[in-house]
């Protein structure tokens, strides 16, 4: 296949991707395309490959064999692909990872100006506005360890968008919250979907995945099992395996309201 991407709508190509610890498989001939303005949730049991997957993309590890493409530039190259590459693409992950000796604001400027070299004043209005964005505008000022654990994710999400992503990844950005947070951090989501922002997002959140999703995708023993639009996913699933899965996983869940 050629390495041009057939349509300029395609923010993200994997073709192959096959990834090892050891002697153990954890990613087997994974294929995905997603374009821009797509929104798709990845579920699976626990150790399928999931988050090992959103790791390959953006280059937080190197994989066996396979191709990872973000817009032009080839994933896990070398370093300064790797540059290309997290400037294109956003990462919110289960812990918030923000930097505790800096105030909200400073954690949202740093990486515009020191990896975009966007002049300080710029990152200041762009940071302030993705808080305000998502509903912690009141909290630039304090650090991290006076907010709550939403607070924090919702801040872990305005400093990835500070960077004006093509695409944002989200590996179970709720897991690490207590429940009566988690809804506001997936509202802060969902807000992003309707705008139009184009997402990889893994979770077990399945009523987030059936408001917001145009596709789910099922990983089991590192590969995809199942694809397919949230209607059929839930509905009809066509593989023992998923509806294994969803029995378990839907057990007293609720859809978002």
């Amino acid at each position: 296949m050629d390495d041009a991407f057939s349509t300029r709508n395609e923010i993200l190509r994997i073709e192959g991707l096959e990834q090892s610890y050891g002697a153990l498989p954890v990613l087997r001939g994974i294929d995905l395309r997603v374009n821009k303005g797509d929104r798709i949730v990845i579920c699976g049991p626990s150790g399928s490959g999931k988050s090992t997957l959103i790791r390959c993309i953006n280059g937080l590890e190197t994989f066996k064999s396979g191709r990872v493409r973000v817009r032009d530039v080839r994933s896990g190259e070398h370093l300064t692909l790797l540059k290309d590459i997290r400037r294109e693409v956003g990462m919110v992950f289960q812990g918030f990872n923000l930097f505790p000796h800096l105030s909200v604001l400073e954690n949202c400027m740093l990486a515009p100006i020191k990896v975009r070299g966007v002049k300080k004043a710029e990152a200041r209005e762009g940071a302030l506005g993705f808080l305000q964005k998502v509903r912690v505008l009141d909290q630039a000022h304090k650090y991290p360890g006076q907010l709550s654990g939403g607070q924090q994710q919702r801040v872990a999400i305005a400093r990835a968008l500070c960077m004006q992503p093509s695409i944002m990844l989200f590996d179970e950005p709720t897991s690490a919250l207590d429940p009566e947070v988690v809804q506001e951090v997936l509202a802060t989501m969902v807000g992003l979907a309707k705008e139009g922002m184009t997402m990889l997002c893994v979770t077990h959140e399945m009523g987030f995945a059936r408001e917001v999703a145009d596709r789910v995708i099922l990983i089991d023993g590192g590969r995809i099992v199942e694809e397919a639009a949230p209607a059929q996913f839930f509905d009809t699933p066509q593989h023992e395996r998923t509806r294994a899965f969803l029995g378990r996983v839907l057990h007293g869940q609720a859809e978002i309201a």
